[in-house]
Formats: structure tokens, sequence, C-alpha cells
């Protein structure tokens, strides 16, 4: 199975970890946008996708990146969605970002 990680901010913003299905394709997505609502997140990255895709999303939280120090920081869970599958968030980020330092967490934090 694929995965990818898709960071469109600096700081910290929240995510959310989806799951995509398009034919016979699957893909582990962690998508972090600068948006107020996990549901936002959701709503426009299933308008970016192929018209034939389905997406489920399995949880989320905040994120936070420094491009400089190469450290990504993940904490808190989604009241819309609950909180994320922490191994896989682990492994989207590893594999997406290889030369950064990871803290990948789960908390009660809901922002």
């Amino acid at each position: 199975m694929k995965l990818e990680a898709i960071v469109e901010h600096s700081r910290d913003e929240k995510y959310i970890v989806a799951q995509v299905t398009n034919g016979e394709k699957q893909t582990n997505v962690l998508v972090s946008l600068p948006f107020n609502y996990h549901s936002s997140i959701a709503k426009v990255y299933r308008q970016r996708l192929p018209p034939n895709s389905q997406m489920e999303v399995l949880g989320g939280g905040i994120l936070d990146i420094n491009r400089q120090n190469k450290t990504i920081e993940t904490y808190g869970t989604s009241g819309s969605f609950g909180a994320p599958p922490i191994e896989l968030v682990r492994e989207i980020l590893t594999e997406s970002f290889p030369d950064y330092t990871i803290d990948a967490r789960v908390t009660n934090y809901i922002r």
C-alpha cells in the first residue's frame, strides 16, 4: 500500500489520516492543511481526488512542522474523527520526511 503525506503549511495545523481507494490502488495519506476544522481538511482533500475515488478518514490531530530544524511533532485528537492510528502516522511521516526527526503521539488535547 502506498503512503503519502501532504503538508501545506509551516508551524502547527490540524491533520487527518485517510485511506483512499481508486480502483485497485489504495493509499494511506496524511493531509495537513491550514483549516480550522478536521472536517474542512477532509472536504477539501476529497475534492482533489479523482471522481471514482473512495475516502475513509481514520482520525486526526495536530501537526507542528519546523522546516528549518527539520522536526515534526503530532499531538491531540480530532473532535470529528477521533484519534488517528499513531503507528500509521509515524510510518507515513518517516517515509515522507526521511531527514526529519518525528515525534508522533496522540493526546487528549482537542483544538
